[in-house]
């Protein structure tokens, strides 16, 4: 069964761009449908500190303090540790995209601003991916959610992968931090890279997860040691999460063979 097959049967409604980095090749299916964002609008988040750091000279040193009302619950660790703690911007993004943290994630946009990452996403040719808001805000601070769609989060993650997201240089750091991600992989049936389950690491994949109770997506950057190298992202919503992430996962495990 393809992927269009698949993903027109399936409950819910999806969004998938993938391209390979070589070849150019994509694939495609309701690309420009914007979806909600969950934590994918984190990827925006970093690049936006890293741009900070390359054309503004900020020191990921810097450090923000932690209080009370800055704690929100869902992913992450913040919400339980101690209010009054200052986190370098360093610790807080790593934060933010290796464990998804909530809290971290609001003390960058609180620091960065909303407007900021917004314009930097425009400069970089990102129209239909916007930040609107704090994370697990209660009460809701706004009544448009963060969205993002599947073509604009591939597209920055080839421009990540190329070297082309504000320079080589904070391209790669973010695309190491992006490695790190400790959320599971569905834009590949590759071999996973996690040896501790007894499976050879045979890819690199480099991608930020987002999900909520009724959304499930995956975006990032694969390598394999057979030379495929894709940028790709997977979206869905309108299901519960439990019903979304298996066919997420179909999807990723067909992109190798589409993509070659």
């Amino acid at each position: 069964m393809d992927i269009t097959t698949l993903l027109n049967q399936a409950p819910g409604q999806y969004g998938v761009f993938a391209i390979n980095l070589h070849t150019g090749n994509t694939v495609a299916y309701r690309e420009k449908e914007t979806f909600p964002s969950a934590s994918t609008i984190k990827v925006p988040i970093m690049i936006e500190v890293f741009r900070r750091v390359e054309e503004e000279h900020l020191s990921l040193d810097t450090l923000l303090t932690l209080t009370a009302e800055d704690q929100v619950d869902g992913s992450g660790v913040l919400f339980d540790l101690t209010p009054g703690t200052a986190y370098s911007i360093r610790d807080l993004t790593t934060l933010m995209i290796t464990v998804s943290d909530n809290t971290a994630t609001n003390l960058l946009i609180d620091y960065l601003g909303v407007d900021a990452v917004n314009l930097t996403m425009k400069r970089l040719g990102i129209h239909d991916t916007v930040l609107v808001r704090r994370l697990q805000r209660v009460p809701v601070e706004h009544p448009t959610v963060n969205r993002a769609t599947a073509h604009d989060m591939a597209v920055l993650m080839e421009m990540l992968a190329k070297g082309q997201c504000i320079s080589l240089a904070v391209s790669t750091r973010m695309v190491d931090l992006l490695k790190r991600c400790q959320g599971p992989v569905s834009i590949t049936g590759l071999t996973s890279r996690n040896t501790l389950c007894g499976q050879p690491p045979n890819i690199t994949v480099a991608h930020k997860t987002g999900s909520l109770s009724d959304a499930s997506h995956d975006v990032g950057i694969v390598y394999s040691e057979d030379g495929l190298a894709y940028a790709a992202a997977i979206m869905s919503h309108g299901a519960p999460h439990e019903t979304l992430a298996p066919v997420i996962k179909r999807v990723g495990r067909a992109l190798p063979r589409l993509l070659r």
